[in-house]
């Protein structure tokens, strides 16, 4: 999540994300980062950034420094063999394939392994 000062520079009023930015007025909003994406394409945006979450980048950092198995990298079979052997869990098995590929079969079969 990223605080943004943002600046319209041109003479009409333009609403994006279901904010209205007024002509010449500073407007202060929080977004993600598709969402600052989305407000930095206007041509007459002035955007800075004034705060930065640092949690999800830290997290991410933690993740890097750990290894772990990629589950996207993994064939279902391997997946499930990985959970098996306890070198993944199942929690993380089904977060990872739900953020990647979302293959439905492979959520089926690790959310019946979470039930046993």
């Amino acid at each position: 999540m990223k605080t943004l000062r943002v600046v319209n520079k041109g003479k009409k009023t333009r609403y994006r994300l279901g904010v209205e930015f007024p002509p010449n007025q500073t407007v202060e909003i929080t977004v993600s980062n598709r969402e600052y994406l989305t407000v930095k394409a206007v041509r007459d945006f002035e955007v800075e950034i004034v705060s930065e979450d640092e949690t999800k980048q830290s997290s991410d950092i933690a993740e890097t420094d750990a290894p772990s198995l990629g589950v996207q990298d993994m064939t279902i079979d391997e997946v499930l063999q990985a959970v098996k052997e306890g070198k993944l869990s199942v929690d993380e098995a089904l977060s990872q394939e739900k953020a990647g590929k979302n293959r439905s079969t492979l959520i089926d079969k690790l959310e019946a392994l979470k039930e046993e």
